[in-house]
């Protein structure tokens, strides 16, 4: 379960404001190159506070990924692209709990001891390197996400911590990697809705954001873009584990390169807090987590 909710808020991306260049309308919008190369480097910090029969246990979480798109090619019509994301390093650790301290790097030669470690590193090491194909639009939407055969047959192989990453979850957790965008151009204070959904083993999270463009920033030339995100679950009738969100609040800010047409930084401050039954058990868990997604070339 710990994993699993590891690998479900680790999906969640976002974006607030200041110091703005009041401007006429602006066409927002992706632009790639084909065979250009963009990395991006997402930094998740988390602490979970969970109060089990009146015991409290603290877990805190750093994970840092480097993420690589390259692009294949791109219609001259419309500017649309098909491209390939690989996740090329991950670095985690986490402390406190009942798994107590969990270190690993993907680059470094020394393997985590413990068995949540092992189990988490073995799930890493078959995701890493591996190209997802991904086709965007150029307001962002990923609308197609093609998963490695050979790496849903893989993940099968390695025992719960696999099996919660079925095809369907890695095509949801890639189609979450991109800012979208209003297809018409815009003027500051203009909002617009984005919705995201993640099945669930227990339910269906929703993700309704809604992003309002502020202006071009005045020192950097980039548009900023808040998003304040709203989130919910549907419980799945019959599951074995129950999730409630009792309240969620959140705020970001994206940096948006309007001439380069892609995000150069976002952060996204997010506190949730959860209640879980299972088994007669009940879990109260409150989540504090800050996200930051940047272009690093």
């Amino acid at each position: 379960m710990f994993v699993r909710c590891l690998t479900v808020f680790s999906s969640i991306t976002m974006f607030v404001s200041s110091g703005l260049v009041v401007s006429a309308q602006e066409q927002l919008a992706w632009k790639f190159t084909p065979g250009e190369s963009l990395k991006y480097v997402v930094q998740q910090d988390m602490n979970m506070t969970m109060a089990v029969a009146s015991k409290t246990q603290t877990i805190a979480m750093n994970q840092t990924m480097d993420m690589r798109w390259k692009i294949a090619d791109v219609d001259s019509g419309n500017g649309d692209a098909n491209m390939s994301q690989t996740i090329e390093r991950v670095q985690l650790k986490t402390q406190g709990g009942p798994f107590g301290v969990v270190a690993y790097d993907s680059d470094g030669d020394k393997a985590p001891e413990t068995p949540l470690g092992k189990s988490m590193a073995e799930v890493f090491r078959k995701i890493i390197g591996e190209e997802f194909g991904v086709h965007m639009k150029t307001t962002g939407k990923i609308d197609q996400v093609s998963v490695p055969q050979s790496l849903t047959d893989a993940l099968k192989k390695t025992g719960s911590t696999g099996n919660a990453l079925d095809e369907a979850t890695l095509k949801q957790m890639m189609t979450q990697s991109a800012i979208t965008l209003p297809e018409k151009p815009i003027l500051p204070g203009h909002s617009w809705d984005s919705v995201q959904q993640v099945e669930l083993p227990f339910g269906t999270m929703s993700v309704k954001s809604q992003l309002t463009y502020q202006g071009i920033d005045s020192s950097s030339g980039h548009a900023k873009i808040a998003m304040i995100p709203v989130i919910s679950v549907a419980p799945k009738p019959g599951a074995s584990v129950t999730l409630t969100l009792t309240k969620s609040e959140g705020t970001g800010l994206v940096l948006f390169d309007v001439a380069k047409g892609r995000v150069s930084k976002s952060d996204l401050d997010l506190t949730m807090q959860i209640q879980v039954k299972s088994f007669g058990q009940v879990i109260d868990q409150t989540i504090k987590q800050t996200t930051s997604m940047k272009l690093v070339n």
